[in-house]
């Protein structure tokens, strides 16, 4: 009696849980006659959202006839994106760039993008005002080509004022300086007249003009809120996103649209809401579950009620679709029971147990399946549902979504699996060459010496105090090659190194090649610093790669508090580099990578995405030929002087001193806050103008954050040499290095320094049997397990302990 108790209760379980889980797309009768399709999201962390949205895309496609799927995302990037894949200049995955990472990182977006290139109909478009990566490099030089086209030359000057603010942001000359803020404003008032004088308008042309009217309405927004105007919500960017929706609608009359994005901007009458006590309740229980669960709050408890208060005030772009649509639009909003979403820091929140008699709770009680739920079948009259943030709003639900789709239980996104078939096999070492470089005559270490073999491409570099190890060559007959600025190069033969442990080689010092330019041919044009550096721009395809490779790179990451080490990831990672070493706004989007070998020697692993070797996405966009944000590219907004030539490895070379004369993002690479002053030197081969060594420094304004009690200031160091193989240069030494320091705010005493030292060496380089990698190297740390227990780790010494005290940070 009991086994047959046991057994039917178990019966009577499963069913309630398959119940639960399985879908019913069945009933989506209200969508037959909606022309556009608004599909919502509580928190942009919702999984189980995104693969039910994936589900109801197919649907509408499949059974209703929708084509067009415009997401919350830029809607020039996604332009972009579609021009280039229609083309065929890039495949399905330039999605990846247009939309926003918070969705292409989803094991449910690689399923869409694997549906909608199966259905080469389905076209992908953004409605958003907000840009990313494809508007930032691609943008301008169309807005050159078409206004080119039509006769309407603009000067160089101005468009490198609509770069600096439309694309980099650099609002430091405009927040507090009104003259220089009417003066902009004027610029951009000239263009969209020009723009307006253009007539016979092809899709590309209108999409040119919406998207220059589209992003000053951002950039005007940005700038009034760091001018401290008083905005309401966002209502300004909904506007804005309401009409490049009409705008693109407009483009494609006959066909049906799916748009996706949060629910606050589909939302319709919102603004009627009541705010209760009971809603005030659950503010106050999911800000201490933040507090508990994070260790921190992004913002105050009187906020977050103020927040939820001020959308009294709202006008989302749901409200003016509406009105404009009227019954053709259909716009839903999901919500769950419980169940768990990522909150901050993609850290898992349970979902508060919604109020009695809440849509939630009365769908729950009646062990609803997934399902649509029009807005004939809501509950009569205003009621409780958490359809915005997992927050119990009390309203009329009526008027703010046609349907909500309910889902019992929410789960946190899934996140793609890479093909990493390239990472099986690890990188080997027998043993290891290690060794000390010295100055002869002053026996005092040289750092960063490079060391390589003139047989193959492996190579390692020396550290500040010119230790260094590199792997052992069996052939013979090699040989191990040390090369330094201002040092006459040497090489050791590999046969010698078999019977020695430790290598100490002495390296003399180059002459210093005084007054060079002035003892050439008087046939010969005397370069000033800023030709030098143009000719070294015009010359990188010709010593970079520009086709696809491969480079293994040995990555350390510290980071120190005063003089203790807190934290010491070390990494072997394999990149490839699709479009090879070409300079671009975005590098990152061109290079993939993937981790062969990982470890950590202190207690403090960081497994979020963006901590320790994740972060490698961040030094590549400030490489020197990789990134336009520099003197090579930028040198109109530095200072230059030639100084004295010197010799490496055999060649001449100069040497650039810079300081920057207008520091910003656009010159610099670095936002807010914002660098007070940069200044660095360059190192540029004369005969074929290839770059060979930079050094830069940043130092950025003081700071305090909303949520402290000191003042910040933060400064930078990059170090970076190239090394050449075969006629061309890669990547040898990249060092960049963050120093925070603290203060304290009553009277500026200091208080404590903070270090995030990065260390790259290049340890290979592949051009010719070029392996591709699949993971982008933002995506790098994703799903890595860590491994301090691996034979690798234990034969393998990549490279010695620098001294934090030698790490000139140029304050």
């Amino acid at each position: 009696m009991i086994k047959n108790i046991a057994i039917i209760l178990l019966s009577f379980v499963s069913t309630i849980l398959i119940a639960q889980t399985k879908s019913n797309l069945s009933d989506l009768s209200p969508l037959e006659n909606a022309k556009i399709v608004l599909l919502g999201e509580q928190t942009h962390f919702d999984g189980a959202v995104f693969d039910k949205k994936v589900d109801l895309i197919k649907y509408l496609h499949e059974k209703l006839g929708f084509n067009i799927l415009i997401f919350e995302s830029g809607l020039y990037d996604n332009y972009k994106a579609l021009q280039l894949y229609q083309s065929k200049k890039e495949n399905i995955n330039i999605y990846n760039q247009s939309i926003f990472s918070m969705w292409t990182e989803t094991s449910a977006f690689k399923d869409l993008l694997d549906y909608a290139e199966q259905n080469p109909e389905i076209k992908i478009l953004g409605f958003d005002n907000q840009e990313t990566s494809l508007f930032k490099e691609y943008f301008i030089p169309d807005l050159k080509n078409l206004l080119n086209k039509n006769a309407m030359d603009l000067s160089d000057k101005i468009y490198t004022q609509i770069e600096k603010t439309l694309v980099y942001r650099d609002l430091d000359n405009y927040i507090n300086n009104q003259k220089d803020s009417l003066e902009l404003y004027k610029v951009f008032n000239t263009i969209e007249n020009q723009l307006s004088k253009i007539k016979n308008e092809n899709f590309d042309t209108k999409i040119i003009k919406q998207t220059f009217k589209s992003v000053v309405s951002d950039f005007d927004f940005t700038l009034k809120l760091a001018q401290k105007e008083k905005v309401y919500i966002q209502n300004a960017r909904d506007k804005q996103m309401a009409e490049n929706l009409v705008f693109l609608q407009q483009q494609f009359p006959n066909e049906k649209i799916i748009a996706w994005g949060a629910s606050y901007h589909f939302s319709n009458e919102l603004n009627k809401f009541e705010f209760t006590k009971t809603t005030e309740n659950y503010i106050t229980e999911l800000h201490k579950l933040s507090k508990k669960l994070t260790s921190h709050s992004h913002s105050t408890l009187e906020e977050d009620i103020s927040n939820i208060q001020e959308l009294k005030d709202a006008i989302p772009m749901g409200k003016l679709l509406k009105k404009h649509y009227g019954e053709k639009l259909y716009s839903i909003g999901f919500t769950s029971f419980n169940g768990v979403y990522y909150g901050a820091d993609k850290v898992e929140f349970p979902i508060l147990e919604p109020p009695k008699k809440s849509l939630e709770s009365i769908l729950f009680s009646q062990n609803t399946i997934p399902k649509l739920i029009d807005k004939s079948n809501y509950p009569k009259g205003t009621f409780y549902s958490s359809t915005l943030g997992y927050l119990p709003i009390y309203a009329n639900w009526n008027t703010i979504f046609d349907g909500i789709y309910y889902i019992p239980k929410m789960y946190p996104p899934k996140y793609r699996d890479y093909n990493e078939t390239s990472q099986t096999t690890s990188i080997t070492q027998e043993s290891n060459l290690s060794g000390i470089v010295i100055d002869s005559e002053s026996n005092l270490p040289i750092p960063y010496v490079d060391v390589y073999y003139s047989s193959n491409n492996k190579s390692s570099i020396a550290n500040s105090n010119g230790q260094f190890t590199i792997s052992k060559n069996n052939k013979s007959d090699d040989f191990l090659l040390f090369s330094s600025f201002g040092y006459k190069s040497d090489s050791i033969q590999v046969s010698i190194t078999k019977t020695t442990e430790q290598l100490k080689i002495k390296l003399q010092k180059t002459e210093n090649l005084v007054g060079l330019d002035e003892i050439v041919l008087k046939s010969t044009k005397v370069l000033t610093a800023k030709e030098i550096l143009k000719r070294a721009k015009k010359k990188i395809e010709d010593n970079y790669v520009q086709t696809p490779f491969n480079q293994n790179f040995f990555y350390k990451v510290q980071q120190y508090r005063k003089d203790s080490l807190i934290f010491n990831e070390e990494a072997i990672i394999k990149t490839y580099f699709k479009k090879g070493n070409s300079g671009t706004n975005n590098p990152e989007n061109n290079i993939f990578g993937t981790v062969s070998e990982l470890r950590n020697t202190t207690e403090n692993f960081n497994k979020k995405k963006e901590s320790g070797i994740g972060n490698l996405w961040k030094m590549i966009i400030r490489d020197i030929i990789l990134s336009k944000t520099n003197v090579l590219y930028r040198s109109s907004s530095y200072d230059l002087k030639k100084e004295n030539s010197i010799d490496y490895n055999g060649r001449k070379v100069y040497r650039i001193s810079f300081i920057n004369n207008s520091p910003g993002s656009y010159s610099t690479g670095y936002g807010y806050p914002s660098p007070l002053a940069s200044s660095g030197v360059i190192y540029i081969d004369k005969q074929n103008f290839a770059v060979l060594y930079y050094e830069h420094c940043i130092a950025r304004q003081e700071y305090t954050s909303k949520r402290s009690n000191y003042k910040f200031q933060r400064f930078h160091k990059i170090v970076q040499s190239y090394k050449e193989i075969n006629g061309k240069y890669f990547i040898n030494l990249f060092k960049v290095i963050d120093k925070t320091n603290y203060y304290s705010i009553s009277d500026s005493t200091f208080l404590n320094s903070y270090y995030t030292i990065n260390n790259l060496m290049s340890t290979d380089v592949e051009i010719q049997n070029v392996k591709t990698i699949e993971r982008p190297i933002r995506d790098l740390k994703q799903k890595i397990k860590l491994d301090l227990q691996t034979e690798f780790w234990k034969n393998n010494v990549f490279y010695i302990e620098d001294n934090l005290y030698k790490f000139d940070i140029c304050e």
